[in-house]
């Protein structure tokens, strides 16, 4: 099994019109990290009603 090459992100990360968590990378292609918006909601709603379980996170 081929791995694809490893891409470092040159961009903090976005949530894009369609609601995906995203980062552009070196070679100038956005990459989904996130592609489904209720995930992406639900991950926000639960930092909001605990920020105790995201301690030191990446501030999503």
């Amino acid at each position: 099994m081929d791995s694809e090459p490893l891409i470092t992100p040159m961009t903090a990360l976005v949530i894009d019109d369609d609601g995906r968590l995203t980062y552009m990378g070196q070679d100038g292609q956005r990459r989904v990290i996130v592609g489904n918006p209720d995930l992406l909601r639900r991950i926000s709603d639960i930092r909001r009603d605990d920020e105790d379980l995201f301690e030191g996170g990446c501030g999503i």
